[in-house]
């Protein structure tokens, strides 16, 4: 594991039900149109898990006249605990100008796996997905996305 006393990794297992955990309170795959879309982006945070934490926002004039707000939570099964396994989800909220309203939409997962338990790693966790996404040629979007836009972290 190196000096780190934790190793994080791309979480590919089930990205599904990571994000609807993340997501929903409850952890459920349903959702609500209140719990995904919204004129309120306020009324959006207030569906977002206890411990879920702002991270970054990101603005794109071309695509959006508002700013989007990126948000990091955890999604850990009990099973993992067991073997110091947490996951986390990358969301954010942004401004739909088609339709006119704001949208959660799930990003990224990564994770953080250690020999031992560990506090919550949000920060380290979200500061490792926001780096694989904006690194040039991540293929999370299109080349030079993030480049051309502005995006702040938070945390």
């Amino acid at each position: 594991m190196g000096e780190e006393a934790y190793q994080i990794k791309d979480y590919f297992h089930d990205e599904a039900v990571a994000f609807a955990g993340a997501m929903h309170p409850k952890g459920s795959l349903a959702h609500n149109s209140d719990e995904m879309y919204s004129s309120d982006r306020y009324k959006l945070e207030s569906w977002n898990p206890g411990d879920t934490i702002p991270v970054a926002t990101f603005f794109h004039e071309k695509y959006s006249p508002k700013k989007a707000y990126f948000h990091v939570a955890s999604f850990t099964e009990t099973q993992w605990k067991e073997s110091h396994m947490e996951v986390y989800s990358l969301f954010s909220i942004w401004w739909n100008k088609e339709w006119s309203h704001w949208e959660k939409i799930p990003e990224y997962c990564c994770s953080v796996i250690s020999e031992k338990p560990q506090p919550p790693l949000h920060k380290e966790a979200a500061n490792w997905m926001l780096n694989r996404m904006t690194t040039k040629g991540s293929g999370f979007a299109e080349v030079d996305y993030f480049i051309e836009g502005k995006l702040e972290i938070i945390i």
